[in-house]
């Protein structure tokens, strides 16, 4: 008895001596920081037990009144906290944010006994989404900029307002071409052209990857169909496919490194793309090199048993999609996997590949050694003076203007009043994913209407018609009348008809002084927006409509009688100002347009890189062509092109150089976004009529000229084979600079060598 009682002292002494020998420095091997993510893996997928992995592909979306009493905290990746506080009337400032996801971390790494950090996941497509974090113009609008470079900077602001507070993974940017204007999310991506959302995809990827959040392009792939109805099943061939909708993914994944990608609803070839092995496994993983994970759409995996009726069960249909490629459900809405690995219907094999996808972001993050967010920095950084400068600046450059007859710049010596008229003139018109739940909860965004008051303040007045009020006594009054009109899109509201509505109407945060008060809502307009166009032009006093957007409006039945149109899309928080600083002619109009703006709904799908037709373009009404083509847009300067320099033959892996200069030949300082447009002269299946090759966004003072250069790599030569071979076929191309896709003002052939 003494023996065993002195052995089993010397184990208890020497179990403490180990303890504290583990705590002043020995470690396991995921917890060593000068060991490889790979070998830092490896070792804690050995040490974990199967619950423990399946957490780990598991995640979790609570509202507010329900986190902290449903909250699974072993499961490894959460909707954020943040982006529901104002549910239960908590402060959702930057500090509160924080502090939040802080506690909800802890509480997720003590829940597991390797002390696994959470992912905390959100949105942020033109922002980050939750209360008053600084909120941007929505991506339609930023690709109206055709500036890049600038999203990047703006992608750095959103990546460091995310991790101020602790969110390190979000679902953007959306990157589906929008070919067909009828899809309500339209506004969510950069319009129809495969470079121009290629090149901001990547622009905004890139700036949030090196920023240490996770970016994850959406919707993998084709996310509406015929009708432009979200999420129906694609019967886009493999060819367009090819061509088109999957280039944008690609470049996000292989030029801007994103780390993850969400899996769409619909079906592509008859298989919904959350189980589609040649989406998911032969092309993303295998042929791209896809290291990171797929997500699924939240409950993408449920409607294959529901909607698709590919599986027999909900449980079925995950062993389906996960045997098939994906990596992550969003969000679990059963806690079946474990069973199903166990009944083998999902192999171990399957589950470590896909834990080893999950926990090699989270090591890379740094989420192992400093899983916490500061904030007080937090509080210092979010929505700084710089933040909200910024998102002035990029409002500014998504100004569109489609037409002027010279009635603007207004003239603010000349007007005593300005009339202003309709749903959108004193609201702040943000787009959807605009803030925690779709509600900005920030303060000092300016509507339209403060900001042109402040514009003319000491000069003019300027007066706001409430709606349903006569019209006619204020217009009679003003020297200009400038009408906001309003109409709805967004996830889930998809259009058949492109004329302004006169009912059902979103009405957007009712503001007092720029303080939202009210959630967004859909209520009945008691006006007829289109009679108010044209009642207001038949005033006889120039008519400026302002268009908060994010795809087509049909304004052909008044257009050729307004003053003049602006497309404003929708400009985040700094909108009112940007919009008054066109119309008065403190910053000149630069944005164009990402999208063919059509006459009428009845020429959709309307995108201008069409492939040749047997026929012709037209219709019994009208000619075929676009109001506005892609690209399009005007200034209150002029521009000359001259110069035109490329090479005659580009060889082999080189990149084609092309030089020409710009003059503003006008009396303002501007900005031209120079296109570079090319077509194969010949080749061995059809192409398009016209591509998108490069642009670039330049500007320039009265008088001055820039020599503007301007690249082509070789890949963009390339095209898909009648055997599906992706590759250059040597031959001429025709290469030509123009202001949009209609016009040609200078180019010339390259003949291109394989």
């Amino acid at each position: 008895m003494k023996t065993n009682a002195k052995t089993l002292l010397v184990l208890l002494l020497g179990l403490i001596i180990y303890a504290c020998k583990s705590g002043q420095g020995e470690k396991y091997g995921y917890q060593r920081t000068d060991l490889s993510t790979e070998q830092r893996v490896e070792d804690l997928i050995g040490r974990m037990s199967l619950e423990e992995k399946v957490n780990q592909v598991s995640a979790q979306l609570l509202f507010f009144n329900e986190f902290y009493e449903k909250r699974d905290y072993a499961k490894g990746h959460v909707r954020n906290i943040g982006h529901f506080l104002w549910e239960g009337g908590i402060p959702n400032d930057a500090q509160s944010v924080a502090e939040h996801i802080n506690e909800d971390t802890k509480r997720s790494i003590e829940a597991n006994r390797w002390g696994i950090p959470v992912l905390q996941h959100g949105e942020a497509l033109h922002g980050a989404q939750w209360g008053n974090a600084t909120c941007f113009p929505q991506s339609i609008a930023m690709a109206a900029t055709f500036d890049d470079s600038l999203y990047h900077r703006m992608g750095q602001v959103v990546a460091k307002e995310l991790r101020a507070v602790g969110v390190r993974q979000v679902y953007a940017p959306v990157v589906n071409i929008t070919r067909d204007q009828r899809w309500g999310r339209g506004q969510e991506s950069y319009g129809e052209d495969v470079l121009l959302n290629s090149q901001m995809g990547v622009a905004y990827v890139k700036a949030l990857e090196e920023g240490g959040v996770v970016a994850t392009p959406k919707h993998f792939v084709d996310n509406y169909g015929e009708g432009g109805h979200d999420s129906y099943a694609s019967v886009i061939s493999w060819r367009t496919l090819r061509e088109v909708y999957l280039e944008p993914f690609r470049a996000c994944i292989q030029e801007g490194g994103a780390r993850a990608v969400m899996a769409a609803y619909n079906s592509i070839d008859g298989v919904p793309v959350s189980c589609n092995s040649r989406l998911l496994k032969d092309i993303l993983k295998d042929e791209w090199g896809f290291q990171g994970y797929v997500v699924s759409d939240y409950g993408g995996v449920d409607i294959v048993y529901s909607q698709h009726s590919m599986a027999e069960s909900k449980e079925e249909a995950l062993a389906l999609c996960m045997e098939n490629g994906l990596d992550l459900q969003l969000a679990s809405t059963n806690d079946s996997l474990i069973s199903l690995v166990r009944q083998g219907k999902i192999s171990q094999e399957t589950l470590d590949e896909s834990v080893r996808r999950v926990l090699r972001i989270k090591f890379d993050l740094g989420l192992f050694d400093n899983p916490y967010a500061d904030p007080q920095k937090a509080k210092e950084l979010v929505r700084c003076p710089a933040h909200r400068e910024l998102a002035e600046e990029c409002a500014r450059k998504t100004m569109t203007l489609l037409k002027n007859d010279g009635t603007l710049p207004l003239q603010v010596d000349r007007i005593k009043r300005v009339g202003l008229y309709g749903p959108a003139a004193n609201t702040l018109n943000l787009g959807d994913y605009s803030g925690g739940r779709g509600g900005w909860r920030g303060e000092g965004g300016v509507t339209p209407y403060e900001g042109l008051k402040k514009a003319f303040e000491g000069k003019a007045e300027v007066l706001l018609n409430q709606t349903g009020q006569n019209i006619n006594p204020l217009a009679q009054r003003c020297d200009v009348l400038v009408f906001f009109p309003s109409i709805t899109e967004e996830e889930g509201s998809d259009r058949s008809s492109f004329h302004l509505p006169s009912s059902k109407v979103a009405q957007y945060r009712e503001v007092t002084g720029a303080q939202i008060i009210a959630d967004q809502q859909v209520a009945n307009v008691k006006i007829d927006q289109e009679q108010m166009v044209r009642d207001l032009i038949a005033t006889g006093k120039p008519v400026v409509v302002v268009l908060h957007n994010g795809a087509v409006i049909d304004i052909t039945d008044w257009v050729d009688d307004a003053a003049a149109v602006l497309e404003a899309w929708y400009p985040g928080e700094q909108g009112g100002t940007a919009i008054a600083d066109v119309l008065t002619g403190k910053y000149c109009p630069g944005g164009r347009l990402p999208m063919s703006w059509a006459k009428n709904i009845g020429q959709n799908p309307m995108y201008y890189s069409i492939k040749p037709s047997g026929r012709g373009y037209g219709y019994v009404e009208n000619d075929g062509k676009p109001l506005y083509p892609f690209g399009y847009g005007l200034s209150y300067t002029t521009f000359e092109y001259s110069g035109f320099q490329m090479a005659e033959t580009l060889e082999k892996d080189d990149t084609l150089r092309i030089s020409l200069t710009i003059k503003n030949t006008g009396k303002m300082t501007g900005d031209e976004v120079v296109q570079i447009y090319m077509h194969d002269e010949m080749a061995s299946v059809a192409r398009p009529i016209k591509e998108l090759a490069a642009f670039q966004r330049v500007t320039l003072q009265p008088n001055e000229s820039k020599s503007v250069e301007l690249e082509i790599p070789y890949r963009r030569f390339a095209l898909w084979d009648k055997d599906m071979k992706f590759r250059v076929e040597e031959g001429y191309f025709e290469v030509w600079a123009g202001r949009n896709a209609e016009e040609k003002l200078t180019g010339g052939r390259v003949y291109v060598k394989n």
